[in-house]
């Protein structure tokens, strides 16, 4: 926690950033049988004669390894969580002062009661039947600890049109033009 406060941010493009991880992880074999799928829905193209505001949309004022860290937690999370053969969709969306990463699986979900539970440290939901040997509880607390520092969030979402399954988006504030400055 003391280190990130110390961190000076740099423009990070978490869509190269997202994209390298997917394949980083495909080319270890981490993602057992899962189809991991990247997604992105920006703004509106800019009209014309004005410039746009956004020439790259995707950037966001951070520490791109701590970032990493985040989305690697939640892609571990997601696999650990999906049936066999199961997709995980990593979905990037613009908005106008935003930039959102929602990292959705088709496994059980998060029970409404559970999800703030789920980013405290050590906890861990888990079927009874489960080994937890490979599984500390502090992933989620540690991606969410890392949004923050960047003055962003992490939280559960419901799943569209009910489906089953978890969706984790964690929001940051976009890069602006005058932060290079």
């Amino acid at each position: 926690d003391a280190e990130l406060s110390r961190t000076t941010f740099e423009a990070v493009d978490v869509l190269a950033l997202v994209e390298a991880l997917v394949e980083a992880r495909g080319k270890r074999g981490v993602n057992g049988d899962c189809k991991l799928t990247v997604t992105q829905d920006g703004p509106n193209p800019w009209p014309n004669p004005w410039p746009n505001p956004w020439p790259n949309p995707w950037q966001v004022p951070g520490d791109a390894a701590r970032l990493e860290r985040v989305l690697e937690n939640l892609l571990d999370n997601a696999v650990s969580f999906s049936p066999p053969g199961g997709s995980i969709t990593v979905a990037l969306t613009r908005g106008e002062e935003l930039v959102s990463i929602t990292v959705t699986d088709e496994g059980p979900g998060i029970p409404p009661e559970a999800r703030e539970k789920v980013f405290e440290r050590f906890h861990s939901l888990r079927p009874d039947a489960e080994d937890f040997g490979q599984h500390s509880g502090l992933g989620l607390a540690i991606a969410r600890t890392i949004a923050l520092a960047h003055d962003g969030t992490l939280k559960v979402r419901e799943r569209p049109r009910g489906k089953a399954g978890a969706s984790l988006e964690m929001t940051l504030p976009a890069w602006r033009e005058e932060e290079a400055e």
